[in-house]
């Protein structure tokens, strides 16, 4: 059937009148094309795209899915609905989209830069890199592509890298004053990531200089001058940049961190406060404070501000999902489960919503139905380590002989007794330098908040990759040991741990524990690795008694009771010069010490490169 003749005129016109902002008026030339054919795909493609600017994203999916429905392949439509999928957070469903525009349009720059941020906002980090270089490949002379390739390698801190390419987008001499400042701020990430604090600083005043209302440098600063041990100078920093924007979240969050590791209570978390009162529309400040509490154990606090959350936007997933951990933790399971049904039917693809009802269902000592929610998470993220670790739990509560070939401890937890590094004559003399060297990062009033050791600090920055000489001298042979690791791996390909078997390995993240009298690590999992560590830096001399064995890590014992009995499955001793060796999904903790001396440790997560 052919194209009424108006319709093209009226589109245009309408689209001008979009363009400039006149959406009543664009409304009238849209509605005018559908009357002149209601089946008409521009027509459809276009009240679709003017539902979108005006905010109403149903119906303006339903205006795209209809123009879809008349002509399949229309890349345009294709895109925007991958806009606004992205918009709204259904990242698979974005990627669904941009990826059949490529099909379509192999190659396409702004398809493959979507795809490279949608992928680094699902945290797959690998991917997005892939898909910013291919854009960079379609564009060789792109500063923007270089701008998010540098900022995704500084984010996964990978700072050397990310300084080549944020150097050659400055080269290209951008005009933008956006883009410049956004270049100099990553640039000072990338600085920051190799320990060259002042060149960071002075590119973060650049970058302020040349933007400055920019509203994301000062949390910036904030975190370099906590590297240089300026806390006063930090939290001054954390504060300017919540004049500028009381919304930033990062700034928010950084600042209540290193405010609770201060001891500083009676200031800790009045700034959400603030933030609450100034947008009394804005979720975002009760969602960070409940998380907070959860994490100071106050449930209870916690689930007021997730509840006035749930009164403000009923249909946000994550405060219902919240609500239905704290009142599992809290007993109250049947409540618990009615907000993670809540959480899972507005995000049916969020892995975390299920993962979380997963764990509910398991202290509710509902294995099998927590069973089939792990099993949900793991289909939507297979290396999901905490939904890992909760669908072994529910095998090993059902018996099922699946959770034995999951957790081999015999073989899975290995010891790697490490020679001493280049230059040093013996392990005990290495250690003590390493361990001297560690000193000025074990200086806070308490743990970080968000960590599992008890009585004790922890560094708050990255330790490997990052220009610490007694570091790097140490990661040479945590390097020969990684690899004789996965040398020792089964070749199959039904298996989590096995089947990302790689030649190269990443730190996905690395760090420093001290604990003193009584301290101890909760047990945890770690969520984003793939191979976990603990490396014994110095130790007290209690962990040397191999009865009540003090300090030794433990394997097998969750951090709730699951209905597990006697939970704990392996043990090893600490030794000066040890490293242990273990999946990240595999449940680990500290037994507790008593001792006036401290225990020193590094750990770290990699994942396949």
């Amino acid at each position: 059937m052919p194209t009424d003749p108006q319709i093209p005129s009226l589109l245009q016109q309408g689209l001008s009148r979009l363009n400039a902002g006149a959406l009543p008026e664009a409304e009238a030339f849209g509605r005018r094309a559908m009357e002149c054919d209601p089946g008409n795909a521009d027509a459809l493609q276009f009240m679709g795209l003017l539902r979108q600017t005006q905010g109403r994203d149903q119906e303006a999916e339903e205006f795209y899915r209809r123009s879809l429905a008349v002509v399949a392949d229309q890349p345009g439509v294709q895109f925007n609905l991958g806009m606004l999928f992205y918009r709204r957070a259904r990242l698979a469903e974005a990627l669904a989209a941009f990826e059949s525009v490529l099909q379509l349009k192999p190659g396409d720059f702004d398809t493959l830069m979507m795809c490279g941020h949608v992928r680094q906002a699902a945290g797959n980090v690998a991917a997005a890199e892939s898909a910013f270089r291919q854009a960079l490949a379609a564009q060789p002379a792109s500063i923007t592509a270089r701008q998010y390739l540098g900022g995704l390698l500084a984010d996964d801190g990978r700072g050397e890298e990310a300084e080549r390419v944020l150097r050659e987008a400055l080269s290209l001499q951008p005009r933008d004053r956006r883009q410049i400042a956004a270049l100099q701020q990553f640039l000072g990430v990338a600085l920051k990531q190799q320990r060259r604090l002042k060149e960071a600083l002075a590119l973060f005043d650049a970058a302020q200089a040349t933007l400055p209302e920019i509203a994301t440098v000062d949390h910036c600063r904030g975190l370099a001058l906590q590297d240089m041990g300026d806390m006063e100078g930090a939290l001054r920093s954390y504060r300017r940049a919540l004049a500028r924007n009381p919304l930033n979240m990062v700034a928010h969050q950084e600042l209540n961190k290193l405010l609770y590791r201060l001891g500083r209570d009676d200031e800790f978390l009045i700034s959400l406060d603030d933030a609450a009162k100034k947008s009394p529309t804005s979720i975002a400040p009760l969602l960070l404070k409940g998380d907070f509490l959860c994490k100071t154990g106050e449930f209870s606090k916690a689930a007021e501000e997730y509840e006035a959350a749930v009164r403000l936007m009923p249909e946000a997933a994550l405060p219902h999902d919240m609500l239905g951990t704290i009142y599992a933790r809290q007993g109250r399971f049947d409540e618990a489960v009615r907000s993670h049904e809540r959480a899972v039917e507005r995000a049916p693809q969020n892995a975390q919503s299920w993962t979380n009802f997963a764990e509910s269902l398991l202290r509710a000592q509902h294995p099998e139905r927590a069973l089939g929610m792990a099993e949900r998470a793991i289909e939507i993220a297979g290396n999901n380590q905490m939904a890992i670790a909760l669908w072994s739990l529910a095998l090993r509560r059902l018996g099922d002989p699946r959770e034995h070939d999951l957790n081999e401890y015999e073989s899975m937890v290995q010891v790697f007794d490490l020679p001493s590094p280049e230059g040093y004559s013996s392990m005990e003399a290495f250690n003590r330098d390493l361990n001297a060297y560690l000193d000025p990062m074990h200086r806070d009033s308490r743990a970080p908040l968000e960590q599992t050791l008890r009585a004790g600090t922890q560094n708050h920055d990255n330790l490997i990759g990052r220009g610490h000489a007694p570091v790097e001298r140490l990661r040479v042979r945590i390097d020969e040991a990684l690899r004789t690791y996965v040398s020792r791996m089964k070749d199959r390909a039904d298996h989590p741990l096995f089947r990302r078997r790689a030649r190269d390995v990443r730190y996905q993240g690395s760090w420093s524990a001290r604990l003193r009298d009584c301290g101890y690590h909760t047990n945890h999992v770690h969520p984003f690795g793939w191979i976990s560590s603990c490396y014994y830096v110095s130790l007290p001399d209690e962990t040397d008694d191999e009865t009540q064995q003090q300090g030794w890590i433990k394997f097998g014992e969750p951090s709730f009771d699951a209905g597990l009995g006697n939970a704990v499955r392996c043990t090893v001793k600490p030794v000066v010069g040890r490293l242990v060796l273990f999946p990240s999904y595999m449940w680990h903790g500290t037994i507790p010490f008593h001792s006036r001396q401290h225990r020193t440790t590094i750990a770290f997560d990699v994942v396949p490169d």
